[in-house]
């Protein structure tokens, strides 16, 4: 699907080595510049290369909140996580799920939207090929969407009565 997706919409494609760039956590972006052309390369931190543009799969902790993360410090404040969302925010507190993550910057000022497009294929065709995987006995046994959601609104409809109720409208 990588590699489909790839041909037929070249914007989706590898964006190339060149723009996977990581600087030094104290090194802030430079103010007004839209690219990290004339940031300090001695503070680029120098990394072997990569012997594929190929995809890599990392599982792990995915830290979710109401904010873009755009400050080194606050990333290496949650070291064990492997990447920052907010998307699916507070979605786990009432609906199973599991998240897939295209890795697209490494939140800090230095926000660069070349992997952007790359990101979302590559976390797409991932979730498409779990769900291929996955036991379609499991998948039936889940509660559908849809009715997670209608118990969500029942539910609030129920807290909301009591206010509406007590409201005098003049």
């Amino acid at each position: 699907m990588l590699q489909k997706l790839s041909n037929a919409r070249p914007s989706y494609g590898f964006p190339g080595r060149e723009l996977d760039r990581l600087f030094d956590a104290v090194y802030p972006h430079p103010e007004g510049e839209e690219d990290c052309d004339d940031c300090l390369e001695d503070m680029e931190i120098a990394r072997a290369k990569r012997p594929s543009p190929d995809p890599v799969l990392h599982c792990g902790v995915i830290a979710s909140g109401n904010q873009v993360v755009k400050d080194s410090a606050v990333r290496d404040r949650f070291s064990d996580c492997i990447c920052f969302e907010m998307e699916a925010a507070g979605l786990m507190n009432d609906f199973p799920c599991l998240v897939f993550r295209g890795i697209c910057d490494y939140a800090d000022s230095h926000k660069n939207d070349g992997w952007q497009r790359y990101a979302a294929v590559v976390a797409a065709a991932c979730a498409k090929e779990a769900l291929l995987e996955m036991p379609k006995v499991e998948v039936e046994g889940e509660r559908l969407a849809r009715e997670v959601l209608q118990a969500a609104v029942d539910s609030v409809r129920e807290n909301v009565k009591p206010l509406q109720q007590g409201m005098y409208v003049s």
